[in-house]
């Protein structure tokens, strides 16, 4: 299964392993010293926090794009986060992030908690998770259709698929407090409509009270903090 996993990855082109997500770099601390970006791809994002003077180390499953980010980050270890053995010390990081990474895991529950000992009292676990109560693939799976592409909402490399709720769900399990949500949204004229007569649905059963809103998030950019 593992390898044919891999096998859909190097079908992706090299923009896949490029550029760093300007809302999480957003949400780099000042004073923070050092940070772990586990799926750090060519390390484009981790460059780009270095340039703030924080360290920055990286895991990164695939060799070929891991020997780009080793040219750009303090230290990058090739494996896989699921079966590898941690080498850092405890309570080592302010900060891990998961840059669109936990969704491609099979039990990114059981990666957070692993990973939650070498974050620093009061440090946190950054993310970001796309939501699949998108409208795009609602209106798709009323449709019927449940169907897997290159890139997006949809990756065929996406494992396990997030909701709000099942996001909150995942950090509080492990014990971490929310601090942070940011929606970033998605919309398109075209559902307008639809969504209109969806949220009349939900009103009339009192259900989903926030479908107007969830609808829209294409992302969660989340700050999950580890108590002091």
């Amino acid at each position: 299964m593992e390898q044919e996993n891999s096998s859909l990855y190097k079908e992706k082109g090299d923009s896949y392993y490029e550029g760093a997500n300007p809302h999480l770099l957003n949400r780099i601390k000042e004073g923070w010293k050092e940070v772990l970006d586990i799926g750090c791809s060519k390390g484009g994002l981790g460059a780009a926090i270095k340039e703030k003077g924080i360290r920055v180390s990286g895991i990164e499953a695939f060799e070929d794009v891991a020997s780009v980010a080793k040219l750009k980050l303090d230290d990058v270890i090739v494996g896989n986060i699921e079966t590898m053995e941690l080498p850092y010390k405890a309570e080592q990081f302010d900060c891990i992030i998961f840059g669109d990474v936990l969704e491609h895991l099979f039990d990114p529950w059981a990666v957070v908690e692993k990973v939650r000992p070498y974050i620093k009292p009061g440090g946190m676990i950054l993310t970001s998770i796309p939501n699949v109560a998108h409208i795009s693939v609602v209106k798709s799976l009323l449709n019927g259709d449940w169907t897997y592409e290159e890139m997006g909402l949809m990756d065929k490399t996406h494992i396990r698929f997030f909701t709000y709720k099942e996001i909150i769900h995942l950090f509080e399990g492990a014990g971490l407090a929310i601090r942070h949500v940011e929606r970033v949204l998605s919309y398109s004229d075209t559902y307008g409509k639809f969504m209109a007569d969806l949220h009349a649905v939900c009103t009339k059963h009192q259900i989903g009270t926030t479908f107007l809103l969830d609808a829209i998030t294409y992302q969660y950019v989340v700050e999950a903090v580890k108590p002091v």
